[in-house]
């Protein structure tokens, strides 16, 4: 007898478990939170980054080549040298010269266009006593073209501008969100990618955290209770550093300023977004600390955009050329 009502007592825990289960999972899904679902990557494109220890990832070296993201667009190419940077086919080929230095995101990497149309290759074109170089990385935000700019300046002397990209969705990537990390390793067709990440302590100093995988939880990519699991448990693990994010980008651009500022290297932040205002939280310490920097704000329009993609397109990065060459000239060092 009692090892029967043992036998019922333990079914009836276990089916009231499993309802339980299934009542959670329709509720997640008609509230939209799904599972993290796989991507279909039937497209094929070539993978032009590889990880790297201290940056999550760079560029490789290589020549890729891509089909076109609508039946509209054209195709394109990417050619990364030898020390990571993206070709720039006007580059000034005299050894001498100093350099300006780009770094940012898949904007100023110039995604989804070709090599020569891109807003740096066509800066090039029109400025003739410097070397542009171009050493930006899709995905990066203001603290990994920090980290990256680092590692530039250990074998280049040459530098004497940098110019960092900013659009607001980089204060999120510079503080380990966890819709961010997500995001990444959910697009990625490497695997799980690594992110750095920076917040700062009591004192408002910067402290830098290695990379961080998003972890790994079974029927995640099916189910909509293990997806919000690993998100509960990816929020904890980053400790909800979103609400600082504004905070933690302001020191980066201080530091990379002071890192400049001892190389005597000219520092300016490049406002890329649609709508202008990106800069306000940052511009009352940028008159302090004398960070210099240009806004080239214009409506992304269907005429300005990559169908099927959503980048700026050629057009874009015409506009973007003149509006950034106008302004160098008043503010770059003689």
């Amino acid at each position: 007898m009692n090892l029967k009502n043992t036998i019922i007592n333990g079914l009836i825990v276990f089916f009231s478990i499993v309802i339980g289960l299934v009542l959670v999972e329709i509720f997640l899904r008609i509230n939209g939170q799904g599972p993290l679902g796989n991507l279909d990557f039937s497209r094929n494109d070539p993978t032009i980054n590889k990880p790297h220890e201290k940056l999550g990832w760079e560029p490789k070296e290589g020549t890729y080549k891509f089909e076109s993201f609508s039946s509209e667009g054209q195709k394109f190419e990417i050619n990364i040298l030898s020390d990571g940077s993206r070709k720039i086919p006007n580059e000034n080929k005299t050894q001498q010269n100093d350099q300006i230095v780009f770094i940012g995101g898949s904007v100023m990497l110039g995604w989804g266009v070709n090599d020569d149309q891109t807003f740096t290759s066509l800066l090039q074109k029109r400025i003739k006593n410097y070397k542009i170089k171009n050493f930006a990385s899709g995905g990066y935000g203001t603290y990994q073209s920090f980290l990256r700019l680092e590692q530039i300046l250990k074998t280049n002397n040459k530098v004497k501008t940098v110019i960092l990209s900013y659009y607001p969705h980089h204060s999120i990537r510079n503080i380990g969100s966890e819709f961010w990390l997500r995001t990444l390793n959910k697009y990625s067709k490497r695997g799980y990618v690594s992110l750095p990440y920076a917040f700062i302590d009591d004192r408002g100093k910067l402290n830098r955290v290695e990379p961080i995988t998003y972890i790994k939880v079974p029927f995640m990519y099916e189910l909509s209770i293990f997806n919000k699991l690993a998100k509960r448990i990816m929020k904890y693990k980053l400790k909800d550093n979103e609400k600082h994010a504004i905070k933690v980008t302001n020191v980066i651009f201080e530091e990379i300023k002071i890192l400049l500022d001892s190389k005597n290297i000219q520092f300016i932040v490049l406002d890329l977004a649609e709508k202008k205002g990106a800069l306000d939280p940052y511009t009352q310490n940028f008159k302090e600390k004398k960070i210099d920097f240009i806004s080239c704000n214009f409506k992304q329009t269907d005429k300005l955009t990559i169908k099927g993609d959503g980048h700026p397109n050629n057009l874009m990065h015409k506009k973007f050329s003149e509006c950034i060459y106008k302004n160098l000239k008043n503010i770059l060092k003689s």
